[in-house]
């Protein structure tokens, strides 16, 4: 893949020279701005070792950032997951926080670049908040969130206009996914399973931001299907991994991709969710039997 040029320059020299030493040391931080197509089978079954971008043949509105380990593509996504996804308390407006402040919420939660988040998926109105809150807040981001950035101008998803970032095309899905790999000293391992609940899970994400007659489907489960106990065990259980659950969309997508696309007992399973092996299964069911709208396959 050739490179992509940077567009904007980096806000100090420092940051500059830092930036090019890391691509420097590590050519996969070197973005390609090359696209391939790729169906749900070619996606999941790719090997590489670099960024692999992806266009997904099944739904156009997609792409699918394929990342050669874990660090590389946390230190991409998990400040701006932070900010969509997860809970801010005691914020009177959206913040992105900067370095120092994202090191010391990931060692509350002793997570690391690497295991905060296995998979991330994000719309490019997101995107947009996101890169004006940075810009308005001084906040220096990491080469990776710039490189980032520079592929939504690149493919014309953004645009900026009088110094403010806008949406171009606002409801592109962003995904990201990392490649099989085994434990090393400062990653955890990414089994083939774990890819491929990883990837079902974000694809599914997907299709509800997507597929509207999908995402009705999935609000209506949550408020007609689900009593009052099954939304609270749902929100309990959302709740330990600190999501934002006074997102209702928010947390009616994630209900949908934990409860059908995420097969892994390692992320979800009865146990963790907190019921019987039976009541997940009847729930499984129940979704399965009012005949979602999507073409994803149903666990």
């Amino acid at each position: 893949m050739t490179s992509s040029p940077t567009r904007f320059a980096l806000k100090s020299k420092k940051s500059w020279l830092f930036a090019a030493l890391l691509i420097f040391l590590f050519p996969c931080l070197g973005w390609g701005i090359e696209t391939y197509s790729g169906d749900y089978k070619t996606i999941l079954n790719s090997q590489t070792d670099t960024l692999t971008i992806w266009n997904y043949a099944d739904n156009l509105q997609i792409y699918v950032l394929d990342f050669p380990n874990l660090t590389m593509q946390g230190r991409t996504f998990n400040r701006v997951t932070q900010f969509t996804e997860q809970a801010q308390n005691g914020e009177s407006y959206p913040k992105v926080l900067n370095n120092d402040e994202f090191i010391r919420y990931m060692d509350a939660r002793r997570r690391t670049q690497a295991n905060f988040a296995f998979g991330h998926d994000v719309l490019v109105s997101e995107m947009v908040q996101f890169y004006n809150i940075v810009d308005r807040d001084k906040i220096d981001l990491f080469p990776e969130e710039l490189e980032l950035r520079d592929f939504l101008v690149d493919r014309r998803f953004i645009k900026v206009w009088r110094g403010f970032y806008q949406a171009l095309q606002p409801d592109v899905v962003i995904l990201s996914i990392p490649q099989i790999q085994a434990k090393k000293d400062n990653e955890p391992q990414v089994s083939e399973l774990a890819r491929q609940a990883i990837f079902a899970h974000e694809i599914s994400h997907g299709e509800y931001y997507t597929n509207s007659h999908y995402a009705n489907y999935c609000r209506m489960f949550w408020q007609q299907t689900l009593t009052d106990a099954q939304r609270e065990i749902f929100l309990n259980f959302f709740k330990r991994y600190n999501y934002a659950v006074n997102i209702p969309e928010l947390i009616v997508n994630e209900m949908q991709a934990y409860l059908m696309f995420t097969p892994d007992p390692l992320s979800f399973s009865a146990k963790k969710l907190g019921v019987k092996d039976e009541e997940l299964e009847s729930l499984r069911e129940a979704f399965r039997k009012g005949k979602p709208p999507t073409k994803l396959p149903l666990r």
